[in-house]
């Protein structure tokens, strides 16, 4: 596969196309042309006597090699024995150097190629390479990636060691790290404290310590921890975090609050705390707060003004036995373009005051908002159809909604249209997400039917949709969702 890609990106980064060079007779490259009876799309001269990918100018053999580390369309789930750049990366630059020696020489010396490692179940075949990498690196800011199956919790804890023992070495270097190690890799990390040298570069950090029923968590470990997370503060370029670490309970003291924009937490907290670190971090972008299970304490001032978060343009709320009422009556966010929440309480007799309160603060906002994520297993179709009425959300181009049932109801209204034969509720849908529906056979098929795009004169701009059912379909949405693709 190596050979068609690399002639496709010659021909893209040649200025004059082709050359009429002579034949490499180290590779199969050359034999990669273009058939003769074949349009060339590209109106490229067609080389008369074959094509040297080898005698290109180094300033191209760099283009070319810089693109053929791009990562592919998706990720790929297969365990590598080898580095890789990425998780939906398959390219290995290491190859670059087997076509010959100029190649060879042209790929050592381009530290953007090393820059990048991905590391999934660390293993042996894993550490040298990993050496290799780095030192080819050079002075390269690096994005590291160490991650393993937690399902089976197999990791090679030695070749793991060694592994972050060879990141930990050039912290200098560190742009983005993405560590997700067993807790046993604790000791080998923790010295990175008494390091004489600052991860000065580093912009972004999620770092996980998973503990097991057979290395469980223990509540001395929790200062080491903590020491880690304070000298990666220590940044000034930080600005996103994954705060999702066994030993992690609440917001760090020692985070530069001012300069985050990016923030994931998972540990518990109120709303008085949630409200306390939004004041601290005025440059904000995306929050996901996991997860409110205490009430606010103090009682929200009407009066008073809300909470004004220019940036913030993505939000995620997961709470549990605890209305959020009172923290969307205390923000403005004319930004948001994403919310999702995901609430669950089984004491909460009246969820619609969450949503009711989310409209007042989307309508406070008065932000255009793109996406809506709903999940709530105890909200009623009543009170969705309600909401999802109102003007605010006009603007939506993806709905997800997870409840206890989606009935009738609620796929009538998407249905709904005006005398201009346009919908009248959410008009600008393109992805619609429906989990658990019970509902009159046909009726779903029919409503995604109505909505869906097929050229500029359809009724609607619905190009993706997933439904899901309470029990199971009946034999006519049964035949169209297994007749039409959706997603």
């Amino acid at each position: 596969m190596i050979a068609p890609r690399l002639y496709s990106l010659a021909t893209k980064a040649s200025p004059t196309g082709l050359s009429n060079g002579s034949a490499a007779q180290t590779s199969n490259v050359n034999h990669c042309r273009p058939k003769p009876n074949t349009i060339n799309r590209c109106r490229l001269p067609t080389p008369k006597r074959g094509f040297d990918v080898t005698e290109l100018p180094v300033e191209i053999l760099c283009e070319i090699f810089e693109n053929f580390i791009e990562d592919d369309s998706h990720p790929h789930d297969d365990d590598p024995p080898r580095p890789r750049i990425s998780k939906s990366c398959r390219s290995d630059p290491t190859i670059l150097g087997q076509i010959c020696s100029r190649w060879r020489t042209v790929a050592i010396d381009l530290p953007i190629l090393w820059s990048n490692i991905y590391i999934y179940n660390p293993k042996r075949s894993q550490v040298r390479l990993v050496g290799i990498w780095l030192e080819r690196s050079g002075n390269k800011s690096l994005c590291l990636t160490l991650d393993y199956n937690r399902l089976d919790g197999v990791c090679d804890l030695k070749a793991a060691s060694k592994i972050l023992t060879y990141f930990i070495s050039h912290l200098e270097y560190w742009r983005i790290i993405d560590f997700l190690m067993p807790l046993q890799l604790l000791d080998t990390f923790s010295p990175i404290v008494h390091i004489p040298k600052t991860p000065v570069l580093l912009e972004s950090c999620t770092l996980v310590f998973n503990s097991s029923s057979r290395h469980p968590y223990k509540q001395h470990f929790g200062p080491y921890i903590d020491a880690i997370w304070k000298f990666i503060h220590t940044s000034p370029n930080l600005h996103r975090v994954n705060w999702a670490s066994t030993g992690v309970d609440k917001f760090p003291k020692h985070a530069p609050f001012h300069q985050l924009t990016h923030v994931e937490t998972y540990f518990q907290l109120s709303i008085d705390d949630a409200l306390t670190f939004l004041a601290a971090v005025p440059l904000i972008e995306e929050l996901s707060l996991s997860t409110i299970t205490l009430p606010s304490k103090i009682a929200p001032d009407p009066r008073g003004p809300p909470l004004f978060l220019q940036h913030l343009r993505v939000l995620e709320v997961y709470s549990w036995s605890t209305r959020t009422c009172p923290l969307f009556s205390s923000l403005m966010c004319p930004s948001l373009q994403i919310l999702g929440l995901n609430h669950n309480s089984i004491t909460d007799d009246q969820p619609n005051r969450n949503l009711s309160e989310l409209i007042r603060f989307l309508q406070r906002s008065t932000c255009h908002l793109h996406t809506l994520e709903l999940t709530n297993p105890y909200l009623s179709d009543v009170d969705l159809e309600l909401h999802l009425q109102s003007p605010t959300l006009r603007s939506l181009t993806c709905l997800w909604v997870s409840t206890e049932i989606v009935s009738d109801k609620i796929v009538h209204l998407l249905m709904k249209k005006s005398e201009d034969g346009s919908h009248q509720l959410l008009p600008r849908l393109e992805k619609l997400l429906l989990d658990r529906c019970d509902t009159t056979d046909g009726l779903l098929s029919t409503m995604i039917s109505s909505r869906w795009y097929v050229d500029e004169t359809s009724p609607g701009l619905l190009r993706w949709a997933m439904v899901t059912p309470k029990r199971t379909f009946g034999c006519i949405d049964n035949h169209f969702l297994n007749t039409h693709v959706l997603y």
